[in-house]
């Protein structure tokens, strides 16, 4: 016989699992546990009939070969069975360190256990009855909170759906989670209203309620859902005394608090939302002073102001200034709004369309008191995100100033701040130990010590530090990178030259740019416990925000917060930023969904004129997505588009700066075949061709590079500078001369580099075509005399037969070298006037040895004898190239 089980006071996914299980295997039998939650008593009373469960007493005396258990981790022990009955669990929790050998498990953290198993009847086609259908909406819906649950997924929605399809009747589905209590559990919850307690535990209302009772009551858990719906906590512990035992039962809405740990310290177990200890033989006051303790130690802090605001530089105004005043600064800047301030004392916010509307009016002139949403609205950085939320929805304000403790005003916090946060990752301390581990395994040891002393001296200055841009994006990637760029919420230079005077070194600063370099030397090593395995010098950057007087002009850039820093950037994967000062060290800063455009291989700008303010973004998105295997989105493709145009007004070195970049990339192709997709490439010159003849170039600069086609060859390919100049050779080598010549000039290349273009077009165009064919050596080595070094290289990257390189590794090892012997000296021994006839001979002379006619010094000198006397010092210089 085979059996399926579930726990004691069997709730609705408990049971509807049972049966989702039944479906998929009819053979077995769903037995009921001994306690069932009187909701789930009341359904079975009404529609048991038609359902297969049975009761443990009904089961036949049959051995027991194996059991299916539900929704929890426990096999409980029912008629027939062994000590060792194999079981198979299939559960919505992760998996316990101590299951036994005997027991499999299966199982994915959805909602609901129910959800999985209805999976599987959908896949298997196998068609359920509208009770049936009702019954597993009800185990979904229970578990969800009716799909509202923060651990609801998209496949408990997408099973749920299904069985609506299927038959469910939504309105039994409401009664019975509606459930009313009874005469005993009201009573029960009034008592544990009066003896509720919220504390604040790291930021989080949590409600604890204790009560002795003297009698045994059922179903308490039904009484603590109605509690928190009343109540609105975190999380909610409640303690219900009963004799000797005393019960516990508890809910937690929100990932910080995880009360399935909680119980289990105190002899229960659960999952993170829901959890449940029944404790024998309990002093209530001992336990509830180690359920304090374990708060303190396992709930993990709540989302604070401090983790959503832009902190410093607050922009405020005076009450008297006129609105046309701040609103020229609005456009200048792009903020929305302004807390208002009258003799240092906030007295309002000023809202962008507060001005709009004053502007539209003809109001320009008169103070922004007049058009304020007066008030004083304020939230400190340690208030929760709750109630930061109830105090938004109960004035309206969709930006609220924050102060310190002395009532200063130092940052604000804005509702975009919340949207942006909806959808990003738990940040709390599981995450950021995730990042510190990221951070050890990244960084060589003398440089994460480096870094973590550097957060410590920013600490105790008070200044904010944090890592940011493509050394986080390529962490959260897993991808090498140590070029750590750090920003200051501050001043860089007096953290530098704090440093300095601490652990010694030299300072390079820029105070114009509020940027400054750490020097570092040998001797720093015996502060970082002897370590030396990090860069020469340490850039520091202050935040900064900039706006542009025109499009496609260079910024103005203030000083600014680390956010207004983070929105100046081009996109939202390169926003994130990791927080080095203050506390907490590690939490990431994601306020523009960077993460998730990461995890979803999207490349995004930030907002609708990023390619307008600066349309080199163009090609770095391109050089992004090509990079890392991403997507430009829709949105921003459309932006791209028509941005297109502006490409003409940019500079030449920074488009040339774009290019170097792109020929730095492992498949410069892809970036470039990229870019002619979207246009780019023929604003640049419509003559550039990207095909499959680009493709087998750049296939054989990477073979050059990785193994170099002569000696020496490997100076070029390591050298960067030289190494970009030889990629646009190649890029541009099929140009007509007069477009290298007119490309060169618009991206005002330097003169070297455009003499390669040029040399590369002539050997693209002319000298290929020979070398293609077979041809004495002496008439390649007059073809390749004139070439400089990177132009060979480049020559035999373009180069497509096997002739045409064989005979470039020969000219470079064999042939190149080779000179005649003989002297000017002899020469004129031999007779022969001093005159050009000396330059010709000694060619020919070359040229011999080279294409084998003498091979010795006495055949040489007989050669020229010969020579001499047929009359070579009037011979015709036309006959030497014909």
């Amino acid at each position: 016989m085979k059996l399926i089980l579930t726990h004691e006071n069997a709730d609705f996914d408990a049971v509807a699992a049972q049966l989702a299980a039944y479906k998929l295997d009819p053979v077995a039998v769903p037995v009921l546990p001994h306690r069932l939650n009187y909701n789930v008593r009341d359904f079975l009373n009404l529609y048991g009939a038609v359902l297969p469960h049975v009761e443990a007493t009904d089961l036949p005396r049959t051995p027991v070969e194996s059991v299916t258990v539900v929704d929890t981790q426990s096999v409980l022990t029912v008629r027939g069975m062994r000590p060792q009955t194999p079981a198979f669990i299939v559960d919505h929790h992760p998996p316990g360190d101590d299951l036994p050998d005997y027991v499999t498990y299966s199982g994915e953290q959805v909602g609901a256990t129910t959800t999985l198993l209805v999976e599987q009847i959908r896949e298997a086609q196998i068609q359920v009855s509208p009770i049936e259908a009702t019954l597993m909406v009800l185990g979904i819906y229970e578990d969800t909170g009716s799909l509202l649950y923060g651990t609801t997924t998209a496949r408990d929605i997408a099973a749920a759906a299904w069985l609506v399809n299927a038959g469910a009747d939504l309105d039994i589905v409401r009664r019975f989670l509606q459930h009313p209590l009874n005469e005993e559990q009201r009573a029960l919850y009034d008592l544990l209203l009066q003896h509720t307690v919220v504390h604040e535990i790291h930021g989080h209302p949590v409600a604890i309620a204790a009560v002795q009772v003297p009698d045994t009551i059922d179903q308490v858990s039904t009484v603590a859902h109605k509690l928190r719906e009343l109540l609105e906590p975190d999380a909610l512990f409640m303690f219900v005394q009963m004799g000797p035992r005393l019960q516990l039962v508890a809910r937690s809405t929100v990932d910080e608090i995880d009360v399935g740990v909680i119980a289990e310290k105190l002899g229960g177990g659960g999952h993170r939302r829901a959890a449940a200890a029944l404790i024998e033989n309990a002093d209530m006051a001992a336990v509830l002073q180690k359920l304090d303790h374990l708060l303190g130690e396992l709930v993990e802090p709540s989302v604070v102001v401090a983790d959503l605001m832009s902190l410093g530089m607050v922009r405020t105004v005076e009450a008297e200034t006129p609105i046309k005043d701040v609103a020229q600064e609005m456009r200048r800047s792009g903020h929305e709004g302004y807390p208002v301030v009258e003799q240092g004392k906030l007295v309002g916010l000023l809202t962008r369309r507060a001005v709009d509307r004053a502007m539209a009016h003809r109001m320009g002139s008169q103070p922004v008191s007049r058009v304020m949403e007066a008030g004083s609205v304020v939230v400190r950085p340690t208030d929760s995100i709750h109630q930061l939320q109830r105090l938004m929805m109960q004035s309206g304000w969709g930006q609220i100033p924050v102060v310190n403790d002395s009532g200063d005003l130092i940052g604000i916090v804005t509702r975009t701040d919340l949207i942006n946060r909806w959808g990003q990752p738990d940040n709390g301390l599981t995450r950021r130990r995730e990042i510190i581990r990221r951070l050890e395994q990244a960084l060589s040891p003398g440089l994460l010590a480096l870094v973590t002393s550097v957060s410590r001296q920013a600490q105790e200055l008070g200044l904010g530090l944090y890592c940011v841009g493509g050394f986080v994006r390529d962490l959260l990637l897993a991808r090498p990178n140590t070029d750590i760029d750090l920003v200051v919420e501050g001043d860089a230079i007096l953290l530098v030259r704090a440093l300095v005077a601490r652990y010694g070194g030299a300072m390079r600063k820029h105070t114009q740019f509020g940027t400054a370099t750490w020097i570092l030397d040998e001797r720093l090593g015996g502060a970082f416990g002897g370590a030396s395995d990090w860069p020469n010098t340490l850039d520091f950057v202050t935040a900064r925000s900039e706006f542009y007087e025109n499009p496609t002009a260079l910024p103005t850039v203030e000083q600014g917060s680390i956010k207004l820093d983070l929105h100046r950037r081009d996109f939202s994967i390169n926003t994130l930023a990791i927080r080095l000062s203050p506390e907490p060290f590690g939490q990431l800063l994601d306020y523009w969904g960077g993460e998730r455009d990461l995890k979803n291989g999207l490349i995004r700008v930030l907002h609708s004129l990023s390619f307008v303010d600066d349309p080199t973004r163009i090609l770095r998105a391109a050089r992004f997505e090509q990079r890392f295997g991403f997507r430009i989105e829709d949105r921003t493709l459309g932006l791209i588009d028509r941005a297109l145009p502006l490409l003409d007004r940019i500079s030449g070195p920074r488009l040339r700066h774009e290019l170097e970049l792109i020929l730095a990339e492992g498949r410069p192709e892809l970036v470039l075949r990229r870019l002619h997709t979207l246009g780019v490439l023929g604003y640049l010159s419509p003559e550039l061709k990207v095909d499959d003849w680009l493709y087998l170039a750049f296939e054989a600069a990477r073979q050059a590079r990785t193994a170099p086609p002569w000696p020496g060859a490997e100076v070029l390919t390591g050298r960067r500078e030289s190494w970009e100049q030889i990629l646009f050779a190649v890029m541009t080598c099929r140009l007509p001369a007069e477009e290298g010549e007119r490309l060169g000039r618009r991206l005002q290349v330097r003169r070297r580099t455009l003499d390669e273009v040029t040399d590369a077009i002539r050997s693209y165009h002319k000298r290929l075509p020979v070398l293609n064919e077979p041809c004495p050596p002496s008439a390649v080595v007059r073809l390749l005399d004139q070439v400089s070094d990177a132009g060979l290289l480049t020559l035999w990257i373009i180069a497509s037969t096997h002739t045409a390189r064989t005979q470039l590794v020969r000219y470079q090892t064999e042939w190149r070298e080779l000179r005649q012997t003989i002297t000017s000296v002899e020469l004129r021994a031999l007779g022969l006037k001093p005159g050009p006839a000396y330059g010709r001979l000694l060619r020919r002379l070359r040229d011999a040895w080279l294409d084998g006619e003498v091979h010795s010094p006495e055949q040489e000198r007989l050669l020229a004898d010969r020579l001499v006397k047929e009359g070579w010092d009037s011979h015709d210089p036309q006959e030497e190239s014909s």
